[in-house]
């Protein structure tokens, strides 16, 4: 395995040595930062992304203001969200309540109830700004947001994609050790639309693993950030091994798993089947509704389809077995490679 993890900060110790915790003012310096192909400019300082000189004229704003419980002229969708035309405010219990404006702004208020004896945690602050308030404000945009882990193999940019735990991070870990491709994005890429071709805006240079994917990958979890929501899943930082800069997206794989004596398979998807791959592949498309509209949605998924590779990859889910899984995947992109 040729990647080695980056020294970068990875826990809440080593983290609050550069920002301040807690429900405390920011400091009113400004951190300047790219990420999905845009300027950032933030009250926060946000370490998982690489930072940028100073810009007058940033894409994205993130202030932290108070903002208030109920968003004027808003409608509830679902317990913890309220939308109304070009903004959308989200509540994430014990943290921060976050409004998204206009896809410019990004407000964030960790002044919320929370369990006594337990301030909200700057890095969980961050996870959910970096995840779902930045998935809505490219909504808010009228990109396309792919829930996606991509490498950047010999055939162009391959994206992998599926339902929750069919192993994206996982087998983009696995071709991004074992074979040395840089990961492009995990989680979360974007495409533009009004781009002449289909172009992969990768997200923040990070890895969410299961604590077995880690353990096959000889990976040590210690002092990794543990995810939020499921107790053996861990982010890795890896900037370097990340290819940063935005690349042609060559094809869409969604993963499914085999069943029980089946050889893994690699197969084209083309018409309706692959629009279908696309639109499952979109991050929160309940939200992409509400600001990219239906009709813009369904349009722009069905034209990225017919621009890229569409597939289906099968195979059998025991890590013991994953090196001789991936073959189909291999062969077909090194006969495809672009050198």
């Amino acid at each position: 395995m040729n990647m080695q993890q980056e020294n970068i900060p990875t826990t809440e110790t080593q983290i609050g040595h550069q920002e301040r915790r807690g429900v405390s003012d920011s400091v009113p310096h400004r951190f300047h930062y790219r990420t999905y192909g845009l300027q950032l400019s933030s009250q926060l300082e946000l370490p998982e992304l690489a930072a940028t000189p100073d810009c007058s004229e940033p894409d994205i704003d993130i202030l932290t203001p108070e903002i208030s419980e109920v968003m004027e002229d808003a409608s509830p969708n679902g317990p913890w969200v309220q939308v109304a035309e070009e903004r959308c405010q989200l509540l994430v219990e014990g943290v921060a309540r976050y409004r998204i404006e206009q896809g410019r702004r990004i407000l964030v208020d960790r002044r919320v109830p929370h369990a006594e004896g337990r301030l909200p945690v700057a890095g969980d602050v961050r996870l959910y700004l970096l995840g779902a308030a930045l998935g809505v404000l490219l909504h808010q945009r009228y990109y396309l947001p792919l829930h996606v882990s991509a490498l950047q193999t010999p055939a162009g940019v391959w994206a992998f994609t599926g339902h929750s735990g069919a192993g994206k991070s996982t087998l983009g870990a696995w071709l991004h050790y074992t074979q040395g491709w840089p990961m492009v994005s995990d989680d979360v890429a974007v495409i533009k639309p009004e781009d002449e071709q289909p172009i992969l805006y990768p997200g923040p240079a990070r890895l969410k693993l299961w604590k077995d994917a880690l353990a096959a990958l000889d990976i040590d979890r210690h002092g990794l950030v543990r995810d939020l929501t499921r107790a053996d899943k861990y982010h890795l930082m890896l900037r370097k091994g990340f290819q940063a800069d935005p690349q042609p997206l060559r094809a869409l794989v969604v993963l499914e798993r085999a069943e029980e004596g089946e050889a893994a398979c690699l197969e084209p998807v083309t018409g309706v089947a692959a629009f279908k791959v696309v639109m499952a592949s979109l991050y929160r498309p309940e939200l992409g509704k509400e600001f990219n509209g239906p009709a813009r949605l369904l349009h722009e998924s069905a034209r990225l389809a017919d621009r890229i590779g569409v597939y289906r990859f099968r195979r059998p889910w025991s890590l013991d077995e994953m090196d001789t899984s991936i073959e189909p995947l291999l062969q077909h992109i090194e006969g495809t490679s672009l050198s």
